[in-house]
This record gives structure tokens, C-alpha cells and sequence, in this order.
């Protein structure tokens, strides 16, 4: 199920990332992959509208710089228990329901049944795993076998059953994906985490797609402004990739910064955001 286009949009991606400062010409970036620089702007658009120029200029430090500068202050997130909604990714109505972890040992998770399943993406093979009050983990596969999914989410949730199921289409993923207006229907999230991750996720949820913050401005969106580090690593173990749009938080001095599913796909998808949600 892997995306073949991304594959070698991937490839493209970090020959020109390790170049940046020399800007590789269209015929470099093609004699890396073997092929004419006729088919690598066939491959470019056919992906994502994105040509290679426009995707070298997603990926300078200056840009994410400007686009920090430029940026109004995320709003406050203040806590709250049980469902929780008023949110978005992607145009499209988020809800979340947290659980504190201890539940899941000895409380409502011990009777857990979560089914798992693998979907395509535009950067890659994805993850998803889902209760039946919602979705509870996307990963990209980032090379890892589906056994390694597997076993990472039954360390999360010891004493649930897990279930493989074969892939439906989630079409709120296919609206994005399929870059359609917004769907009239909610993505339920069903999250296992300290209510103080899952406002920083919700923090996230208030960033716009081809906009950029960092931690320490969600730190502030959360009220936790001396928790730089922890904000941090709320960021860097969000268990929703993609629609929890950790891709979006960079460092403050404009540097891409980490990512849990690796700079090369942080880059893609921003570039992809920047090409088709007109920002």
C-alpha cells in the first residue's frame, strides 16, 4: 500500500534539504533519481500541486522565520475533563475523550477492544488504530513492519485486545487527502494521556495548515510557560500523526526542529499544506 509517488518525492526531498544552501537546479534533483527533470515536475505536481522551486522555498529557514514573526498568538487553552470539542484539523470538527492511563490498567481499559488497520497516505503508509469511541493512534510506518505498531500500542494498553482489521476508507482522511471541502461529520479521538499532554494536542488543533508556531508559544496557550521541556515532549509523543498537527510546531529560531515520524515527512507535508489549503 505504500504511496510510490512518495516514495521517491521522499528521496527528492532529502537530496534537495542536504542542498538548500546551493538551491540544486531542477536537472540535479533529477540526475539524483535517475530520471529528466521533465519527470520529476510530473511527479512534484501530480503529488501535490507543489513544484520542486515552490517546495525549496517551503523548506528555508528564513521562511520559517517570517512565518514565526508573522504569527498571532495561538488563544487560550484553558482545561477541561470528559469530551471535549470546539476544535478542527483541516476545516474538519474534532472531539477528543481522554483517559488518565491509570484507567486503562485497572479501570474501563480493561476490557479495551481497539482494531487496527493500515491505510495510504500522500506521505506514506499509515497506522491507525481506533476504539470504539474513537480514534486512538496514527503512526507512520516510516519503514517499521505492522508487528512493531502492534507491539508499541499493546505496551500503551497492556490489557486491551487488539484486532486486526482490513482497511475501509475513514472519510474524513479522504476528504483531506482528496483536498474536498470539509465534511459535516466529527473526527472522535479517543486519547490515553495526562490532561496536561492533551492540552497541548488541543493547543496544536488551534494552528491553521501552512502556518508555523513553536513550543513555547503553546507553553503560553496552556498556561505553562516555565514547561518549555514538557510542552516539548507533549509535542514530540503526539499520538495522532497528521491531523494532531504536530508538523507544524518548528523551532523558535526557524530551524525545522524535531519530529516523531522524521524531517523528511515534516518537510512534505508542509509543502503539501502550503500547495493545497491556499495558505
Amino acid at each position: 500500500m505504500t504511496n510510490p509517488d512518495y516514495q521517491r518525492i521522499a528521496e527528492a526531498i532529502r537530496f534537495i534539504a542536504t542542498k538548500q544552501d546551493q538551491r540544486p537546479s531542477l536537472d540535479e534533483v533529477a540526475g539524483h533519481l535517475d530520471t529528466s527533470a521533465f519527470e520529476i515536475k510530473r511527479l512534484f505536481t501530480r503529488w501535490s500541486q507543489v513544484t520542486p522551486k515552490t517546495y525549496l522555498q517551503t523548506i528555508n529557514p528564513r521562511r520559517g522565520e517570517k512565518l514565526l514573526a508573522s504569527a498571532k498568538p495561538l488563544p487560550e487553552i484553558k482545561s477541561q475533563s470528559g469530551l471535549i470539542g470546539g476544535m478542527a484539523t483541516f476545516g474538519h470538527k474534532v472531539q477528543i475523550e481522554g483517559w488518565l492511563p491509570s484507567f486503562y490498567k485497572s479501570g474501563p481499559g480493561y476490557d479495551l477492544t481497539i482494531e487496527y488497520s493500515v491505510h495510504d497516505s500522500p506521505f506514506g503508509e499509515m497506522f491507525v488504530a481506533e476504539t470504539p469511541r474513537g480514534i486512538c493512534k496514527v503512526s507512520f510506518s516510516s519503514g517499521l513492519p505492522l508487528i512493531a505498531f502492534v507491539r508499541n500500542l499493546q505496551r500503551l494498553l497492556p490489557e486491551a485486545k487488539l484486532v486486526h482489521k482490513e482497511p475501509k476508507p475513514i472519510e474524513i482522511f479522504q476528504s483531506i487527502f482528496s483536498r474536498d471541502k470539509p465534511i459535516d461529520k466529527i473526527l472522535n479521538l479517543h486519547l490515553f494521556a495526562l490532561p496536561t499532554h492533551i492540552n497541548v494536542w488541543r493547543a496544536l488543533l488551534t494552528t491553521e495548515p501552512g502556518k508555523l508556531t513553536h513550543h513555547r508559544a503553546i507553553a503560553e496557550a496552556v498556561g505553562r510557560r516555565k514547561s518549555t521541556f514538557a510542552t516539548l515532549n507533549a509535542i514530540n509523543n503526539n499520538p495522532i500523526a497528521l491531523f494532531i498537527p504536530s508538523h507544524r510546531a518548528i523551532d523558535p529560531d526557524g530551524l525545522a526542529g524535531d519530529y516523531r515520524w522524521g524531517l523528511t515527512r515534516k518537510h512534505a507535508i508542509h509543502a503539501w499544506e502550503c500547495a493545497n489549503l491556499n495558505t
